[in-house]
Formats: C-alpha cells, sequence, structure tokens
C-alpha cells in the first residue's frame, strides 16, 4: 500500500532551505545571498547543486541574478502571483507542461483580456502603451536586451491590468514570467522583436478602430510566430534542454 519515501536531491533541499528563510523573515526582498563557493561551503555540497538550486528559484521568480561589479543573486520581491509562479515553473522542469500548452493557455487568457480592455480602454492607456513602444525600440537600439524583453512582456501585462481582474492578471503575468525566462536563455532574434513591435501597434490601432475581434488575431499571429521562433531557436542552440522534448518540437500554436 506504502512505498519507501526517497531522499530529496541536494539542491532541492537547498531550495527548501532558502524558501523556508523567505518565509520565515531571515531572508527578505533585497538580501544579497553568498557567493556560490561560499554557499556550497555552507552547505556542505558541490557547486553544481548550489547552481542547480539557484536557477530553480530563479525561474520561480524567488531570485533575481545581475552581473556586474556590483552583481550577485539576490531575493526578489515575493508577488501576489508568487504560488502561480512556482506552479508552472516546478512543472515545467518536471516535464508536465509544454511550450505548446503554455502558448494555447496565453492565446486564450489575452483573448479574454482583449475582449475586455475593448471596452473599458482610454485613449489615455493606448497613448501610454505606445509610449511603452517606443521606449522597447530604444532600449532594442541601445542593445538592452533585459530591459527590451521586459519592456514588452509589460505591454501584455499591462492590457490585463486593464481589465482589473485580479484572476487574469496573476495567471497571464505567472505565464509571461517563465516564457521571459527561456527567451533570456536564447541568443536574441531582431526578427522576432521587430514583429512584436509591428503586432503591438497593429493591436492598439484595431482596439482604437474598434475592431477588437481583428485584435485578437493579429494576437493570435503574434503569439504563434514568437512560440514558433522560440522553439526553432532552442532547439538550433540546445539550450535550455528542457525545450527539446518531442512533443515541443511539433508546430506551436493555437486551435
Amino acid at each position: 500500500m506504502f512505498e519507501n519515501l526517497k531522499e530529496k536531491r541536494l539542491f532541492e533541499k537547498i531550495v527548501d532551505q532558502i524558501k523556508d528563510a523567505i518565509s520565515s523573515g531571515s531572508l527578505n526582498a533585497g538580501d544579497k545571498l553568498p557567493s556560490e563557493p561560499e554557499m556550497a561551503r555552507a552547505f556542505g555540497v558541490s557547486r553544481s547543486a548550489v547552481r542547480e538550486a539557484l536557477r530553480i528559484l530563479e525561474l520561480s521568480g524567488l531570485v533575481g541574478i545581475k552581473s556586474g561589479n556590483r552583481g550577485g543573486c539576490f531575493i526578489q520581491k515575493v508577488s501576489s502571483n508568487q504560488k502561480l509562479v512556482d506552479y508552472f515553473s516546478d512543472n515545467w522542469r518536471l516535464g508536465q507542461i509544454t511550450l505548446n500548452q503554455l502558448t494555447e493557455a496565453r492565446y486564450w487568457i489575452e483573448s479574454m483580456v482583449i475582449d475586455i480592455v475593448g471596452q473599458k480602454i482610454t485613449k489615455k492607456e493606448i497613448e501610454k502603451l505606445r509610449k511603452s513602444i517606443e521606449k522597447a525600440e530604444q532600449l532594442l537600439n541601445e542593445g538592452k536586451e533585459l530591459e527590451k524583453i521586459d519592456k514588452n512582456f509589460d505591454f501584455h501585462a499591462s492590457l490585463a491590468h486593464i481589465t482589473g481582474n485580479t484572476i487574469l492578471i496573476d495567471t497571464l503575468s505567472a505565464i509571461i514570467e517563465l516564457l521571459r525566462y527561456m527567451l533570456l536563455k536564447i541568443e536574441p532574434d531582431r526578427r522576432i522583436t521587430l514583429n512584436t513591435f509591428k503586432a503591438h501597434r497593429k493591436i492598439l490601432d484595431l482596439f482604437e478602430a474598434g475592431q477588437i475581434e481583428r485584435a485578437k488575431d493579429v494576437n493570435k499571429a503574434h503569439i504563434k510566430d514568437v512560440s514558433a521562433r522560440l522553439i526553432k531557436l532552442a532547439t538550433k542552440q540546445k539550450n535550455p534542454p528542457s525545450l527539446k522534448r518531442k512533443d515541443q518540437l511539433s508546430e506551436a500554436g493555437t486551435k
């Protein structure tokens, strides 16, 4: 009836300890974690175990890794969608969530968002979104890849916020967080970026014209294009490994 419990792997124990420290308040947003060698000595494990633990924590949004002289691994502020982020990232790592599933879920959620936003969006909000596109273009020209990716995803997150629906906001932002992580792990593709700017502008034009169904169609094509190219790039670069599963190499898209 019962089975022997298997011992957790070392990196999972490290993840648990850091999560417990965050929950208890021993670690707070903005705190810097020790270096990999220091943590390896403190936990009595190899640096590879520490590195894998940090990768999982970064994927779940609990830590952020910065480069440079003032870089390191920092505790992130826990948002209201953290449990959803943990759920998606854990199941992605276990192979129970595929990129195709993320693409399909994102499309249907964003379709609901566009339906609601079409009834609520104001000229002021449209202008603000146009300026965010211009800012993303500026970041691209300055070679600031991370900031540009964040700004492009902010476009979709901002639409969700206009709905005022916390469930839609948190669910979409959790999906975006995982997709953002994937995009950071592959080389940037300028064509994806330029197509993204074009799609975002077209969606705003359609909002202004009151053509909501066409806005959903443009968004669907945009999501499908990004997902297909992400799979292609990840397969070519063989990074990250989780993108290479057979069921994810089929054509990405929505039904």
